[in-house]
């Protein structure tokens, strides 16, 4: 059973179509890779997957449960709040620009949604804590202020603060893409431990060479659908469509 799956999911805003069809596949332990050019869809399908945005038609079902589906009409109809909330809690988000609390230490910053979504005890939640932020690299941050550390290492803490929730499956939208490139690599390395360590993640990104070195999958989108997919050698080094072609030439010759 895959333990997530979009089929055919289609978002409007307004007038604009952004996502055309869209379907995806992910076995439990796997990590994928969404590359596109900006305004392909991938954010937004990203998004859609956890209810960050509502889709028009489609379906998306989490561990065989399904949180959206088409009702008799054709359109979309989703599964009640409580069940929502229930799914949305498998599957952690880490976005481009951290979102931290700015007011809270970074030990408090992850502390705080596994006491007050979860119910855990202070204690319990604090042991958790100390653990995700050893595994990140920074045990010795748990005092600080968000704005007393570097991007690259915010967004670590951000990572952090997923996994205390304890998520089936992480989802990425372009971790980096707001870091300078020397604070690129510290990210990128608390991801590939997280691959090592079999942990789910679909991941939207820039980073051509962590897709390879990571990815089972890669699914190239533009223009709201997907133009190509398979693993990640076939469609970085041997792509078959003259956009993911034209897409890639331009990524490697900017580097």
């Amino acid at each position: 059973m895959h333990i997530l799956k979009a089929t055919d999911v289609y978002k409007d805003f307004h007038t604009n179509e952004v996502l055309k069809g869209v379907s995806m596949q992910v076995d439990k332990g796997a990590v994928i890779a969404i590359i596109g050019p900006s305004g392909s869809g991938k954010s937004t399908f990203l998004r859609c997957l956890n209810r960050l945005e509502t889709i028009d038609r489609g379906s998306i079902e989490i561990e065989g449960e399904y949180m959206v589906k088409n009702g008799p009409n054709g359109r979309a109809v989703y599964a009640s709040e409580k069940d929502i909330a229930r799914m949305r809690l498998k599957m952690g988000m880490v976005f481009q620009n951290f979102n931290l609390f700015p007011h809270k230490s970074v030990l408090e910053n992850l502390m705080m949604a596994p006491m007050l979504v979860n119910g855990i005890d202070s204690r319990a939640a604090r042991d958790t804590a100390m653990m995700y932020l050893e595994k990140v690299g920074l045990s010795q941050n748990g005092p600080n202020y968000p704005f007393q550390l570097s991007g690259g290492m915010q967004q670590r803490v951000a990572i952090a603060r997923a996994l205390c929730m304890n998520p089936d499956i992480m989802c990425f939208d372009e971790p980096t893409s707001a870091l300078d490139p020397e604070l690129t690599g510290e990210v990128l390395q608390v991801m590939k431990d997280l691959a090592m360590e079999r942990m789910t993640m679909v991941v939207v990104t820039h980073e051509i060479g962590f897709a390879r070195e990571v990815a089972q999958r890669v699914i190239f989108m533009d223009e709201g659908a997907i133009v190509e997919e398979g693993n990640a050698d076939e469609v970085l080094l041997r792509p078959q469509q003259s956009r993911t072609r034209e897409f890639l030439s331009k990524v490697l010759m900017a580097r």
